[in-house]
Formats: C-alpha cells, sequence, structure tokens
C-alpha cells in the first residue's frame, strides 16, 4: 500500500468560525495505481492533495504513507518526505525565470546535498525523459507553456519520488500540449511512479485507471454514491426525522389549551367576549398539559390571565370599534387640542404729533430752497475733474 487515508476531516478556523472543508475522507492507493480526483472549485479537492502532500496536516483522522503514520513525523522528517518520497506538479509551474531548464531541473538535488556535477548530470537524464534534452541551457522566458510544464515534470522525478502529485497540471496548456504532457504521465506511470492527479476535465481524468469524485469534501464513486458516509447519514439524524414547525405551531404545542368556556361579566354587541372575574381563577381542562406534555399547569393560569383583562375594567369602556389590544379607540378629539382663540381686530393707530418719533417722513421736497450751481467736467486722458462755474 503506497499511501491510506482513514477518516480525515479538515476544518479551517477564521476568527470564531469553523469551516469544515473535508469529511470522513478514507482513500487508498496501491503502489504503481494511477488515480484521478474530478471535483469543481470549492469541493475541496486541492485541500486533499496538500493533505496528501505532507504541506497541510488534517484536523482529525490518520494518514499512512508507505505503512508509517505522517503524523509521527516533526518538521525535519516531513520536510524529508517531501524530498524523496513525493514529487510535486502544479498548474503554475513555479520555475525560476532566472535559472536554466537543467538549473530549475536541479533544485531539488541541491536541498539534498548533492555535487553540482553530479547533479547537473541527473538534471540531463531527466530532462531528456521528457523530451527537452536539446533545451536544458533555455530559460523560462524563452520556453512554450508546454515546455515549462515538461520542466516541471523533470524537476518533479529527478529524486525518483515515489509518489508524482499533479494538481491541474494541464489547466493552463492548450489541448495538444496537455495531450502531451498526460503521455509523460502514462510513460511514467509504466515505469512504475504512482500518480494522484486532481482535475476538473473529464478528458485529462480518462487517462487514470481509476477516478474518484470529490464534492463538498467527501468522496463518491463514478455513480455518485459517497465511499464513506459520515456517521450521522448512516444512523440517521433526530433533526432530519423530526417534523418541522412554524413558530405559531410550536408555540402553541408548548403551551396547554385555554379552558373553552368562563363566566362572562360583560357582553358588548361589537365583540361578545366571555371573560371571568376578577376574583376568578383560569383554570385548564383536566389532562391538557399531559396532552402537550410540555409546559405545567401554572402556565396556563399565566397564560389566561394574559390574555384577559378584569371584569370590571371592561363594563367601564364604551362600546365601539376595540383597538389590537382591546382598548377602545377614542374618535371625539375634542379634548385633545385648545379651542381657537379669537380673531385679532387690528385697531387704527392715532396719528401721532407732529414732530414726534412717529411722526411720517415728507416725501414732497419741492418747498426746500436749494442753491442753483451749474458745474462741468474737464477730461483729461486718464481723469475727470468736475469744477463750478
Amino acid at each position: 500500500m503506497m499511501l491510506e487515508l482513514k477518516n480525515i476531516y479538515k476544518t479551517y478556523v477564521q476568527g470564531k468560525l469553523e469551516v469544515p472543508v473535508l469529511k470522513n475522507i478514507s482513500l487508498s492507493v496501491e503502489n504503481g495505481e494511477y488515480v484521478a480526483i474530478m471535483g469543481p472549485s470549492g469541493s475541496g479537492k486541492t485541500t486533499l492533495m496538500n493533505i496528501i502532500g505532507c504541506l497541510d496536516n488534517a484536523s482529525s483522522g490518520e494518514y499512512l504513507l508507505e505503512g508509517r503514520d505522517i503524523a509521527q513525523n516533526n518538521d525535519t522528517k516531513m520536510s524529508e518526505v517531501r524530498l524523496h518520497s513525493i514529487g510535486f506538479v502544479f498548474q503554475s509551474f513555479y520555475l525560476l525565470s532566472r535559472q536554466s531548464a537543467i538549473e530549475n531541473v536541479a533544485l531539488p538535488l541541491l536541498y539534498a546535498g548533492v555535487k553540482r556535477r553530479e547533479r547537473l548530470e541527473i538534471a540531463q537524464k531527466a530532462l531528456e525523459r521528457v523530451g527537452l534534452g536539446d533545451r536544458t541551457n533555455f530559460k523560462p522566458t524563452q520556453l512554450s507553456g508546454g515546455q515549462c510544464q515538461r520542466v516541471a515534470i523533470a524537476r518533479a522525478i529527478v529524486n525518483n519520488p515515489k509518489i508524482l502529485l499533479a494538481d491541474e497540471p494541464t489547466g493552463a496548456l492548450d489541448t495538444k500540449s496537455g495531450e502531451q504532457i498526460m503521455e509523460i504521465f502514462k510513460s511514467l506511470n509504466e515505469e512504475g511512479v504512482t500518480i494522484v492527479m486532481i482535475t476538473h476535465e473529464p478528458e485529462i481524468a480518462a487517462h487514470a485507471q481509476r477516478t474518484l469524485h470529490i464534492r463538498d469534501g467527501r468522496l463518491m464513486d463514478a455513480k455518485g454514491n459517497f465511499l464513506n458516509p459520515e456517521p450521522a447519514e448512516a444512523q440517521g439524524s433526530a433533526e432530519e426525522t423530526a417534523p418541522l414547525l412554524s413558530p405559531v405551531e410550536e408555540n402553541d404545542a408548548a403551551a396547554p389549551e385555554a379552558p373553552s368556556e368562563q363566566p362572562s361579566a360583560v357582553k358588548t354587541e361589537a365583540s361578545p367576549v366571555h371573560e371571568p372575574s376578577q376574583d376568578t381563577e383560569a383554570v385548564p381542562e383536566a389532562g391538557s398539559a399531559q396532552k402537550q406534555g410540555k409546559a405545567p399547569a401554572k402556565h396556563a393560569h399565566k397564560r389566561a390571565k394574559k390574555q384577559s383583562k378584569p371584569a370590571a375594567e371592561k363594563a367601564a369602556l364604551p362600546q365601539g370599534t376595540a383597538g389590537k389590544f382591546g382598548t377602545p379607540i377614542s374618535l371625539d378629539l375634542s379634548s385633545a387640542f385648545p379651542k381657537p382663540a379669537q380673531k385679532f381686530q387690528e385697531e387704527r393707530r392715532p396719528v401721532p404729533a407732529e414732530g414726534g418719533f412717529d411722526a411720517p417722513i415728507p416725501t414732497d421736497l419741492s418747498g426746500l430752497n436749494f442753491p442753483k450751481t451749474n458745474t462741468a467736467l474737464s477730461r483729461s486722458p486718464g481723469k475727470e475733474t468736475a469744477y463750478e462755474i
């Protein structure tokens, strides 16, 4: 057995909110098997790939890689597992743009401590396996998209990993380049490399020996059946089997039935209502609380007392249209506003004495003697002067 997942759950915590991503995932992959996992965006397939590739840890469950529990490894051992046992192929290549193809392929060997001359020889052979033996000194900017993905595949297999993980390996390629990448994967699988591929394209998944589907964080077979249902679904949850009640029905079910008849004190023509007297307590019917089984008898007394008013208070109310809560609506608004004041009649004010402060100002100026003068303007450039003649 190459890898085995047992009841894997993965939940991300964002502040106080928990977001479940993977739910009860169980998966087994044999040595030399070629498995494709399909799913739409947001289904959890990339999270599953990260857990298989030891890039992320599961919230709960067990992960065995070559029979060893991954959870027992510390960070150093986890890095060694990723370096020697797992190869990664991503959709975006992740190549160093300033390094040549052979230098990009030889990078994992550098981390493994292999000498320069030896790692360049191994990188050359890896490039020849993917058909790029004549492009060793080309930089990624000088290669096409399909050629860059071939360089990424050569980098993934340079350490002879036991399992190859491919996350959307043809997502950024055209159809012809994608078919060439699939041919490389097929030849690698025939050489004994175990491949687990994530994709959303049925044509790409058809190259695998086995295809699984993931939806809403759960694995399904080709027929749409869940491979490992959650325990709550297997046993049947009480919430799914319980009948749904509206808020009104829930309130009615929680409270006992009210008495059908009560002694009446006042009857109005608009709405005859039977009300208990002030000294009379409402008593629920015998056995009503036992039928409902949710509220004691003392709540029936409170409910009946809240719904009714004392008889003496209702007797004092005038007959007419009642409001929402039983209070009559008064239609006489004469007492709500003060009576309008009488209209103010302005009296003619007496004419003030001549010369007082209130005397009108005369507007006829013909009787006033003003000296007559003749004026002329003396115009000069940029200046005008008035003088008397």
